[in-house]
């Protein structure tokens, strides 16, 4: 596999997908336009692999390289920090943040540190700095600013507050400015979420992030980011509280959580719920189950992706009927053959669900055999034209 070509540019896409086939080290950047015409390129495969796409265009990445795809072309930025490769396995989190975007990555050597990246939108460049918070378990934006709740038992990353952290808690939690790179902003010293990946919103200031306990409870995490915050008011838990007659298996977590219209939605194993957002106190909320989430292809937390009020997903059943993937645990991955593909709009309010894109999958360039799509980005001008 040589390098992707440098011509490779946006063009008219409307639509970004990472297709990866089964058995193999390589995943496939597949652009989509408003057509469903394909165009592809080999990378990398880097497990929790995301895309970005904002106005400056599309950042992706692989094991050693992060990529930024515009108009213009491609541009490989080769991932190095004071003279060292920095080579990854595992990305956590891929955020926009100013004109640029933030990415969390686990080094491929697990005896070295995490790091993350910092790619300016504006220039393409891309700067990379050995920081803990490079593998943490949520990343919100709020403004300029990125936290994420990051782990400092074998790392630096409590050394230049070591007074606020006592050493007997650098095994736990603390939500911290990370832009443009690790920084020493300590919140709090709270356990974090199990389920790595999440981005989490962030609302006038308020982190929104959904975790689960040993007994399998779950609760939403309001964090307070402003400065002036007593320390017993930084991070309140809410324990959200199913119907009672609810009988879905709930296996996992709340993930991917959004606000929109005032509400909180969340996924749990395929289906979506919502609760007005926490307000005084430590009272409970009291979850709603909006719906079912059409389609198995999509279904991992890095290919669901918000527009302002709805949810948008891929399926390879444009019927929206047929579901082939088993319900016996919620990391299901089932590989098969794409004869069809779409990308599906589900309006948070109504629930609705339409077929926004079909994908043209005659005499493409990526393989659709044994294959599964494993992140998904949207171009934000056609969102806008669009209505979202």
């Amino acid at each position: 596999m040589g390098p992707p070509p440098k011509d490779f540019a946006t063009g008219d896409a409307v639509l970004a997908l990472r297709v990866k086939e089964g058995g193999e080290d390589s995943s496939y950047l597949v652009l989509v336009s408003q057509e469903g015409k394909t165009r592809a390129i080999e990378l990398e495969e880097v497990e929790g692999a995301a895309i970005s796409w904002t106005e400056n265009g599309i950042t992706t990445s692989d094991r050693s390289h992060d990529y930024v795809i515009d108009e213009t072309g491609l541009t490989a930025n080769e991932r190095t920090s004071g003279g060292n490769e920095h080579e990854t396995q595992h990305e956590w989190y891929r955020v926009p943040v100013g004109a640029g975007t933030l990415v969390g990555f686990s080094p491929e050597d697990g005896s070295k540190d995490p790091f993350v990246t910092y790619i300016d939108g504006e220039s393409g460049k891309a700067t990379t700095r050995v920081s803990p918070y490079g593998q943490t378990s949520t990343a919100a934006v709020c403004g300029e600013r990125v936290f994420s709740s990051g782990r400092g038992t074998d790392t630096k990353a409590f050394e230049d507050d070591t007074e606020s952290i006592p050493e007997s808690q650098w095994d736990r939690a603390a939500l911290t400015s990370a832009y443009p790179h690790d920084g020493a902003d300590i919140l709090s010293t709270v356990e974090p979420s199990a389920f790595p990946g999440t981005t989490s919103p962030c609302v006038d200031g308020i982190v929104y992030e959904g975790w689960e306990n040993d007994d399998d409870q779950h609760f939403v995490r309001v964090w307070n980011t402003a400065k002036a915050t007593p320390a017993t008011n930084v991070a309140v838990d809410h324990e959200i509280v199913y119907p009672a007659d609810d009988n879905s298996s709930r296996i996992g977590g709340p993930d991917r959580m959004t606000v929109s219209d005032g509400q909180l939605f969340w996924v749990v194993d395929h289906r979506m719920w919502s609760a007005p957002l926490p307000t005084t106190g430590t009272a409970p909320i009291q979850a709603r189950e909006v719906g079912y989430l059409e389609g198995y292809v999509g279904m991992d937390a890095e290919v669901l992706t918000y527009a302002s009020s709805a949810v948008y997903t891929v399926a390879d059943d444009s019927e929206l009927h047929e579901r082939k993937w088993s319900r016996s645990r919620r990391s299901d991955r089932v590989w098969t053959e794409l004869t069809e593909l779409s990308l599906l709009r589900t309006d948070l309010a109504s629930w609705k669900t339409s077929v926004a894109l079909d994908v043209d999958l005659e005499d493409v360039d990526f393989p659709t055999k044994d294959v599964q799509v494993t992140a998904l980005a949207i171009n934000p001008e056609w969102l806008a034209e669009n209505g979202e």
